[in-house]
Parts: structure tokens; sequence; C-alpha cells
């Protein structure tokens, strides 16, 4: 495989137990600072792909590697490499924006004196300084989407994934995320 590559999938295959074989044999190479999108019909294995390099399920058979890290055998090294946002956010209800952000800036291993500023400046990219300390519970679908957004780039990621990004957003906040 080629360690220059951001993403080298070779040969990958992910087969479910009583199911479909959701990905069949592809081949991929992603070049760094390469902006690379799947695009194909509901269960055509887009998104399962996406969760196969994420180290979220293990591959059936081939081979991917992200960042030069294989994503079986050094998933630490991948999920510290990437930033990830899925088709369906992991947000706490209870939660505020802020204390989402500030969480996950902790569990990514920021300093906490840079922990506060970045989750500040996230919450400014993403439109929603004013609501950062309302609960996510109250947020509209737009916003929670965008806070997940934020969440998956809150330590600064050399690759991010987007599994439908847009999903959610209304034409103001889809044109500010593509900016």
């Amino acid at each position: 495989m080629n360690h220059e590559a951001a993403i080298e999938v070779e040969q990958l295959v992910r087969e479910f137990r009583k199911g479909p074989r959701a990905v069949d044999g592809i081949d991929l190479t992603v070049s760094p600072g390469e902006i690379y999108g799947f695009l194909g019909p509901n269960g055509a294995g887009k998104s399962t792909t996406v969760l196969v390099l994420t180290t979220l399920l293990p591959p059936t058979s081939g081979r991917a590697s992200v960042a030069g890290y294989d994503v079986v055998r050094q998933g630490a090294q991948v999920r510290a490499t990437i930033g990830a946002a899925l088709q369906e956010a992991a947000l706490d209800a209870i939660l505020t924006g802020r204390e989402h952000l500030l969480l996950q800036s902790t569990l990514q291993g920021l300093p906490s004196e840079q922990r506060r500023k970045r989750s500040a400046e996230l919450l400014a990219r993403v439109g929603l300084t004013e609501a950062a300390d309302r609960r996510v519970g109250g947020y509209s679908g737009g916003m929670k989407r965008r806070l997940d957004l934020a969440l998956a780039l809150v330590h600064s990621p050399r690759i991010l994934f987007l599994d439908e990004p847009t999903t959610g957003l209304d034409l103001q906040s889809r044109a500010a995320l593509w900016e």
C-alpha cells in the first residue's frame, strides 16, 4: 500500500451475517488534500464503507489504511487522526452545545487552556454562539447537525469523514457548511 495516500483501500469487502454484501471489493486511493465523495443509491454501501474506514465496523476482507494506519491493526491511531460526522449524530439531549464541545475537546486531549477557546471558535463557525448554553434537546435538527460537524472538527483532524453532512440543513446552513 502507498503510505503517502490519505486513504487507501484494496479489495474491501464488508458482508453482514444473514444480510447483504454491503461493500463488494472496492479499490480507491485518496491523496492528501483531496476531496473525495461517494455517490450512489441508498443501500450501495457508502455509509458502510465510511464505518469501516473510521474503524466502527471491521472489514470482512481486503485492506484499508487511513493516514498510513491500518484500520484493523491500528484503529487507535486512525481514530486519533480523523474527525467524523456520521449519518446519525450521537448527542446527549441534556448537555448544552458548549458542554458537548468541552467534553469532546477533553476526550481528544486538547490542553485545558485551549478547550474553551476552540469551543467558542467552532460555535461561532457553525452559527451556534447564541444557542451554546441551551440544552441540545431543544435544538432543531439543523442545529444538531451543525453541532455534530463542530464536534468532528474540535481536534483539527488531518482527515475528515462526512456522511451525508447536509442532511437536515436548511439552504443557508448548507451553503455555509460548503463555504
